[in-house]
């Protein structure tokens, strides 16, 4: 189990392949069946940030069709959601269009199949531990995570991005600033959540939170603080290097220096949510930030971020 922040980064799946790495088939398998202190079992894992991402896409999905303007933009946005839905089904094994079906309704259908998926290839992976077969388990294990999760995972975030990009795009950066607060609001009982934790409970969920975006999360602790350093950013960070703000079909950056742009010259539009998310929208409830970034959205993709432990202190970066 774990012993302190030195260990909140790593993934349960990491944990099971170094145990399968150093031999240890008994340990590899009991991490599989009863988890790491945070996920609750291989089938799990990623149970938790695939339902979060399915509540976000809602709330921005509702958020996208009050904000359809003009035939330009409603057409924009028509393609935008076309192309996700086509995208997530294909990455869901071919699984076939319902008649009729909308985006909500599919997300829906596919966190089902996910759930189904992400347990048989678990069952897989015991099965395979208990037969002493080290290489079959480590294959369920990977065509769980980096062939089913890492996928429908990233498509999720981009399409996020696109959102984010069709509103810079259509109705400029002040209705975006308010198209993040709404969806702020709209996942405001899961911050509230967060904040009734103690700062240490909390840093430890923003490790297990950030390292499910499949980044590479490291965690500090100091008197004042818990200090949790990406490299990369397993959502922002990656997009940013896979070249998604390069070439055909790029998307925007925030040109607006401001509360979108940590103040910066500019962001990328993904990572505009950030600031308000978990800065200016806790601020107006809570009366402090739940993050403090440091260097924040770096080309190289990393990012750094603190949770104090006085939350008067939450202002000082």
């Amino acid at each position: 189990m774990e012993s302190g922040p030195a260990d909140w980064g790593e993934r349960l799946s990491d944990r099971i392949r170094r145990a399968l790495a150093a031999g240890d088939l008994a340990e590899a398998r009991r991490l599989a069946l009863e988890g790491d202190g945070q996920a609750r079992s291989l089938a799990k894992e990623y149970a938790l940030m695939y339902r979060g991402l399915g509540i976000t896409l809602r709330v921005l999905l509702g958020l996208l069709a009050a904000r359809a303007g003009s035939a330009t933009a409603a057409g924009a946005l028509a393609a935008l959601l076309a192309r996700f839905q086509r995208d997530m089904l294909a990455l869901s094994g071919g699984l076939p269009a319902g008649a009729g079906e909308d985006a909500e309704e599919l997300l829906a259908r596919l966190e089902a199949r996910f759930s189904t998926e992400q347990a048989r290839l678990a069952d897989e992976a015991v099965r395979a531990l208990d037969a002493g077969d080290a290489a079959a388990a480590l294959t369920a294990l990977d065509r769980k995570e980096r062939g089913q999760y890492v996928p429908l995972h990233d498509r999720m975030v981009r399409f996020m991005a696109e959102a984010f990009g069709w509103v810079l795009d259509h109705f400029g950066a002040p209705e975006l600033e308010r198209f993040h607060l709404e969806t702020a609001e709209g996942q405001r009982k899961g911050f509230e959540a967060w904040e009734r934790l103690s700062p240490a409970e909390f840093a430890r969920t923003t490790a297990f939170l950030l390292k499910q975006h499949m980044g590479t999360v490291e965690v500090y602790e100091d008197a004042e603080r818990f200090t949790v350093v990406q490299r990369p950013c397993g959502s922002g960070g990656r997009l940013r290097l896979a070249g998604a703000y390069a070439g055909p079909g790029a998307l925007p950056l925030v040109e607006t220096p401001g509360p979108l742009t940590f103040g910066q010259p500019s962001l990328p539009v993904y990572c505009s949510h950030c600031p308000i998310w978990n800065g200016v929208a806790p601020l107006r409830w809570f009366g402090h930030p739940h993050w403090v970034f440091e260097e924040p959205s770096r080309p190289d993709g990393s990012c750094t971020l603190h949770v104090y432990k006085r939350r008067d202190a939450a202002g000082v970066a």
